[in-house]
């Protein structure tokens, strides 16, 4: 399959290509009359390498694991394995921080609605900082309130 076929199919652009086997995403494709031809198989690591990068794997780690993965040494299954995993960390925490992100946009979306009688009731027992008469300020103990990371900070507070 030439250059042109293969950007169809993956939906990368040809200079995406060509960068993928620059970097080593992809092993360098046999040429036929200096054209690429790529197989199946370079089709599927395109495939793979996609799926890497929508989940935010930095080039470096995959082209590491390709590294690893090419060398065919059994012995590199405990790092490519230690690659995926430290990523998956990673990218679980991210998750969970933008988890409670969402949640924070909501409640505020919410708040801009008038759609927090119960949230708005809970505060006033809540705490002083809740009596505030400027509703903005008591957006941190909405947040508390709600177990929104206590890291999120509205900008007008301080501290």
């Amino acid at each position: 399959m030439n250059i042109r076929e293969v950007s169809q199919r993956t939906g990368l652009s040809p200079d995406t290509l060509r960068w993928y086997e620059k970097v080593g995403l992809l092993a360098p494709v046999r040429k036929k009359g200096g054209r690429r031809d790529y197989s199946e198989r370079e089709i599927r690591w395109i495939g793979y390498v996609k799926c890497m990068r929508r989940a935010n794997l930095p080039v470096e780690a995959i082209v590491e694991y390709i590294r690893l993965y090419r060398a065919g040494d059994e012995s590199s299954r405990a790092r490519r394995r230690a690659i995926l995993a430290d990523h998956y960390e990673r990218l679980s925490r991210d998750l969970e921080e933008r988890r409670q992100a969402l949640e924070y946009l909501r409640l505020k979306i919410d708040w801009f609605d008038g759609r927090v009688k119960d949230l708005e009731e809970a505060l006033k027992n809540a705490s002083a900082e809740a009596l505030s008469a400027d509703p903005e300020l008591a957006d941190a103990a909405h947040a508390r309130l709600s177990n929104v990371a206590p890291a999120i900070q509205h900008p007008n507070q301080h501290g």
